[in-house]
């Protein structure tokens, strides 16, 4: 192959797939030493990624891609325009959105700098972070994992935007019916091979990128004249004009615009599938320049959008379709509205993938802790190096969200579950970060590559604080939702009762039965063919408890380099090396530990 087109090929591998040389070299160079230090009770930390190294610095930076740019900017713009009132106050809450998000990000960069070895992102910090009472929190998590993390609304858009592309009026349940059809592909994708969604993820974020580029950039050719859009850009003159004051309008542009640029930490999902000698430069660096670089889109997007449709009523009253409305004025052709629906749907699909890649890594996270049934399934990655069980149980979560609730009420009322669930454990991450970083202080190990400064952790944590507070802020002149026909709170005092249930039902598995059954809670560890470890909650009666013990070797202790991996080989035949947990109550060296 000559030299110009061996050039393009290898440019072509890494711009746009997202491939930095082999990931076979890249676990057999991975076998360093683990600095992570973690509680002992949590999963184990696994000394190569039974999942692989596909994610590279281009890799990661196409999941912020996707994970972010979904329906978001497509859609959202005019509706924050609405809230908002004038075209300075939405440039503005723009601003303040992407600096909320980065500020998360860092958050998110700090725990990675503490586990770097363990992927799952927000299972793995609440873990580490909250080890009393003993899985409480991860109980919580994983079953509201389970039970309220979907992706349906990606699903829904690539119907919608399908059918609009199509120039087809659909019901419904057409539009659920199509919606099916991106939820079983990309599971099916995810389970099949690792390196092939991964490429499949990089290569639509590259296509996503070069998109909103064109979108970025024709509105400098709609600034200056050169298309069909309206040549008057008075909306740009007295852009303070008409801010609203309104609380509630305020806070609804705000929660608009972060989800907007939500996303990031599915990107922090896949840390342990990262070169291990790369991977802090990853996310300190080429994470958070991916957020850069989709705020200077955004912004640029939002302009072309100002520019290219021109007046501020006609922006305002095309809703969700104001990328549609916009290539329609600047090309004034039908196919034109039709490709930009097309390309909306991709994203939206390309969006999907990426949360079957974080979600199922999540999952799996769960299983190894052993607080799910069946640990072992959860934890496999057999046949194709793939955690299919978790992509598996994703994808019927999805479906019955999808297809079960009736339309309007129904499916908005659980979707809003899903979010709320998702900023109280956000806020439970931040308060986390305070403790793991009192932990590591009483350790002697203190901070690491990076960390957040206090005053910034506690802005973020007010952000949390502030959206599950306004959930509580009824709507102006009445106690009706606005997306619901009934009583405006009912879903965050809902995902707050589901909260207590799961306290309640931790607190009889951990407490009230092993009492009345007579039986104490030990942690067993074990060891599968293709290197994935985990762990298992065992019951061992009371009267076969010393002789149990004694059969098993142990360690018990609070920050810890993490798991021996020859000690742990030299026992992973049999499956008996056990760590010594008492659910009930911790022991004095782990009180002391902390």
């Amino acid at each position: 192959m000559s030299q110009p087109l061996k050039y393009i090929k290898d440019s072509f591998l890494v711009i746009v797939l997202g491939i930095e040389g082999s990931s076979k070299d890249v676990s057999e160079s991975a076998d360093v030493d683990s600095l992570d230090a973690q509680d002992s009770i949590g999963a184990p930390v696994e000394k190569k990624s039974p999942l692989g190294y596909e994610v590279t610095y281009l890799s990661a930076f196409y999941l912020i891609i996707q994970g972010v740019i979904g329906t978001g900017i497509f859609a959202t713009p005019a509706t924050v325009l609405k809230s908002v009132g004038s075209v300075g106050a939405s440039y503005l809450f723009w601003s303040v959105g992407f600096i909320v998000t980065i500020l998360q990000i860092f958050m998110y960069v700090e725990y990675v700098t503490y586990y770097r070895r363990r992927s799952g992102a927000e299972v793995v910090y609440l873990e580490q972070a909250y080890p009393n009472p003993q899985f409480m929190v991860p109980v919580a998590y994983a079953a509201t994992t389970i039970a309220l993390s979907f992706a349906t609304s990606s699903a829904s858009a690539f119907a919608t935007y399908i059918f609009k592309a199509a120039n087809y009026e659909a019901t419904a349940w057409e539009s659920r019916a199509l919606g099916v059809l991106p939820l079983i592909l990309c599971a099916l994708i995810s389970a099949a091979s690792t390196k092939f969604a991964m490429r499949l993820n990089s290569l639509i974020g590259f296509v996503k990128v070069i998109f909103v580029l064109f979108i970025s950039f024709s509105g400098f050719a709609a600034l200056s004249g050169a298309t069909k859009a309206p040549k008057d850009h008075s909306i740009f003159q007295n852009a303070w004009e008409g801010t609203t004051t309104d609380g509630n309008a305020i806070s609804n542009a705000i929660m608009k615009v972060v989800f907007a640029f939500g996303g990031a930490p599915y990107a922090f999902a896949v840390v342990a599938e990262t070169n291990p000698k790369s991977t802090i430069r990853t996310y300190k660096y080429f994470v958070p320049f991916a957020l850069l670089f989709i705020y200077v889109l955004y912004i640029l997007c939002v302009t072309a959008y100002y520019a290219g449709i021109g007046n501020i009523d006609d922006i305002k009253n095309s809703g969700t379709l104001i990328a549609a409305v916009y290539f329609e004025k600047i090309f004034e052709t039908e196919s034109a509205t039709k490709a930009v629906c097309a390309f909306v749907a991709i994203s939206a699909f390309g969006h999907l993938l990426t949360v079957y890649i974080a979600h199922s890594r999540s999952l799996r996270e769960c299983g190894r802790q052993g607080v799910l049934p069946f640990p072992r399934l959860w934890t496999s990655v057999k046949p194709f190096g793939t955690p299919i069980f978790p992509i598996f149980v994703t994808l019927v979560v999805n479906l019955i969200v999808l297809l079960a609730p009736p339309p309007g009420d129904a499916y908005n009322f659980v979707v809003d579950l899903g979010s709320y669930s998702g900023y109280i454990f956000n806020a439970l991450l931040g308060i986390g970060l305070f403790r793991i970083r009192r932990f590591r202080k009483k350790q002697g190990l203190g901070y690491r590559e990076f960390h957040l400064p206090t005053p910034v952790l506690v802005i973020v944590l007010l952000w949390y604080f502030f959206v599950l507070a306004m959930a509580f802020v009824p709507p102006k002149g009445t106690l009706i939702g606005s997306d619901v026909s009934f009583f405006y709170a009912t879903y965050p005092l809902t995902t707050i009762g589901l909260f207590i249930g799961c306290f309640a039902y931790y607190f009889v598995w951990a407490k009230v039965l092993p009492k009345f059954g007579g039986y104490q809670h030990r942690i067993e560890s074990y060891v599968l063919e293709n290197g994935e470890s985990g762990h298992r909650v065992a019951k061992v009666p009371l009267s076969e408890l010393a002789e149990w013990e004694s059969k098993h070797a142990y360690h018990f202790g609070g920050l810890s380099g993490g798991f021996d991996d020859a000690e742990e080989t030299k026992r992973s035949t049999d499956d008996s090396f056990v760590e010594r947990v008492d659910l009930g109550d911790l022991s004095k060296d782990s009180k002391s530990d902390r």
